[in-house]
């Protein structure tokens, strides 16, 4: 699979490049802070309309289901849409729906209204990694990819956490409407990109997609981890001040272990903090899991952890997939990475509900964090052990 931008000419050229790469994180920061302050603003709203359990987890799934599934009609949508066409309809999608969350807090009208934020975020990430890829500088295409990153995982400082505070003390329309007012001044700059860049989209060997199977795979259980623990916890938490302070935990060490990343990598390469970070996903599951039987100091550092490794994996893993996959193939890994990605967050949050019914949220927690810690020894440490010996 491959997706190519041509930087030729007009607002395409090298000279153009840092100006149209600032746009796309302004634009980015934009989106993402709809999407930061609803992941968990939206099952805390369903919960009050009496969901519970797979159908809170459900709001969640049913948005990273909606992505993913428009990402993988990216072939077609290359063939119709321009990037830029694709950042700012996306944005436009992932915000205007959001106000209409305030008529009713049923999972059947939330359903819906997620599905087509869902089709916008798609739009937005599968556009805005490929023109990562593109206008990075040479050589820095670690940093830039943090860079990207960091915009992406600010509006969580802020937005995860405050989101949760300004719902339960001001109340949630202003939330919804807050969310999509930004959003859609996203869409507005989004107007300032480079014009008529289109990506294109062919399928490639089996082989290619065995190189970056496992970063792939190990990411998708930390973006499952953590969309887990953004869908649950303030649900399991009852006092709003302390689920919007440990989000905002985990936000501070997802934006700090993306910048630290991109500077590892740049240095040392790519691809060796994937299986550690995941560790620190599985740890981080368990410390939570303690904090919510009682221990409610280890609350902080669990999800900062958590932070930790999703933040050091993301960058790593993605990376290693453009690296990996060779040059000019930078679409296909946003692409791949981004489906990774988004089904991680909707599966993680599925899963931790469905462990919930057969146990409590601290139970749930540590089941899938023993899950995340199995899983990560068998498709990392275990084969490389084999290969040394």
């Amino acid at each position: 699979m491959t997706a190519e931008i041509a930087l030729k000419g007009g607002e395409g050229t090298r000279a153009a490049r840092p100006r149209a790469f600032v746009v796309l994180l302004a634009v980015t920061f934009l989106a993402f802070v709809n999407y930061a302050a609803l992941l968990s603003v939206v099952p805390l709203w369903s919960a009050t309309g009496g969901a519970a359990g797979v159908a809170v987890g459900s709001t969640t799934g049913v948005m990273m289901a909606a992505t993913v599934a428009t990402q993988l009609a990216v072939p077609w949508l290359f063939k119709v849409f321009s990037l830029r066409a694709m950042v700012v309809l996306g944005a436009a999608l992932l915000g205007a729906p959001a106000p209409l969350y305030a008529l009713s807090a049923g999972i059947a009208p939330i359903t819906a209204i997620t599905v087509v934020r869902g089709v916008g975020f798609a739009f937005v990430v599968t556009a805005g990694a490929t023109l990562v890829a593109e206008l990075a500088a040479d050589g820095r295409l670690s940093s830039s990819a943090s860079l990207y990153g960091v915009a992406a995982a600010l509006p969580n400082l802020a937005a995860l956490a405050g989101g949760i505070w300004v719902a339960r003390e001001w109340g949630f329309p202003v939330v919804f409407w807050g969310s999509a007012a930004v959003c859609l001044a996203g869409a507005v700059l989004a107007l300032l990109l480079p014009r008529g860049r289109r990506g294109t989209f062919h399928l490639g060997s089996m082989a290619d997609i065995r190189h970056i199977a496992v970063p792939i795979a190990l990411f998708l259980m930390t973006a499952g981890s953590f969309g887990a623990a953004t869908t649950f916890l303030p649900v399991a938490l009852r006092g709003a001040g302390t689920a919007s302070w440990a989000l905002f935990a985990a936000s501070v060490g997802l934006v700090a272990a993306r910048l630290g990343a991109g500077a590892f990598g740049d240095r040392y390469g790519a691809g060796r903090l994937v299986p550690v970070s995941v560790l620190c996903c599985a740890a981080a599951l368990g410390i939570i899991a303690l904090a919510l039987t009682g221990a409610h100091a280890l609350l902080v550092v669990g999800t900062a952890l958590l932070g930790v490794g999703f933040g050091a994996c993301q960058n790593d893993s993605f990376v290693l997939s453009i690296q990996r996959l060779g040059e000019g193939r930078g679409g296909t890994a946003s692409t791949i990475w981004n489906v990774a990605y988004d089904g991680g967050v909707g599966v993680g949050a599925v899963t931790l509900g469905w462990f919930i019914g057969d146990s409590d949220y601290a139970g749930a927690f540590l089941t899938l964090g023993i899950a995340v810690g199995v899983l990560t020894l068998l498709l990392s440490v275990v084969p490389a052990i084999r290969n040394r010996r």
